[in-house]
């Protein structure tokens, strides 16, 4: 079971860049491991061994608690751990024009926010960043409102149904369990209209 994430907030770091995909955030070949702390040392492992200007924003001892990027953002493979090493490095939301799906999924999973911004409230933001770089964003999800550091507000967007999981302290098999007196009785429903379907196990 997860713990409730309410809000996020915090410095945020900019990364002005397209397609920022899983292998660039997680490096494959660090998959072998499966401990969940200590992955955030390996993210934008091979970015920021190359110097990109997207991850320099890391060589700062204080890790950024939100990330603002661009367009499909999360792209790429399935992998999890691209949401876990950001996790263990501190960042509690991600804040984009787009995602890659299962990225955006695997946030919430995980209790990391994935809100998208609309392209003007994200040209606003960018302001904002640009004025005040170590400004502090507060990002509420039970009202998907992102506070600017100068007082201004800017709605975003969550997927369906990622506020409540992120507001409550259930995960996806506590949700269907809420179910359970419904499920039981559907499958004894469907055992006495179709019995040969029970005879199958």
């Amino acid at each position: 079971m997860k713990a409730v994430t309410a809000q996020a907030s915090g410095r945020a770091a900019l990364m002005q860049r397209d397609d920022i995909d899983t292998d660039a955030i997680f490096p494959g070949r660090f998959l072998r491991l499966v401990q969940r702390d200590g992955m955030g040392a390996h993210l934008f492992a091979d970015w920021r061994a190359e110097g990109r200007p997207e991850v320099a924003f890391m060589q700062r001892q204080d890790p950024p608690r939100l990330l603002v990027a661009s367009q499909n953002f999360g792209c790429g493979s399935s992998r999890e751990h691209a949401v876990w090493a950001l996790a263990d490095y501190g960042v509690q939301a991600v804040l984009a024009l787009s995602f890659g799906d299962i990225f955006r999924n695997n946030c919430v999973k995980n209790g990391v926010v994935a809100a998208v911004v609309a392209p003007a409230d994200h040209a606003r933001l960018l302001q904002a960043l640009v004025a005040a770089p170590d400004g502090e964003l507060r990002l509420d999800v039970a009202t998907s409102t992102l506070h600017l550091s100068d007082g201004g507000t800017l709605p975003v967007v969550l997927a369906a149904g990622h506020a409540e999981q992120l507001l409550s302290s259930e995960d996806e098999v506590d949700r269907t369990l809420r179910h359970e007196a419904a499920l039981r009785a559907h499958e004894e429903r469907v055992r006495q209209q179709q019995p040969w379907l029970a005879s199958l196990g």
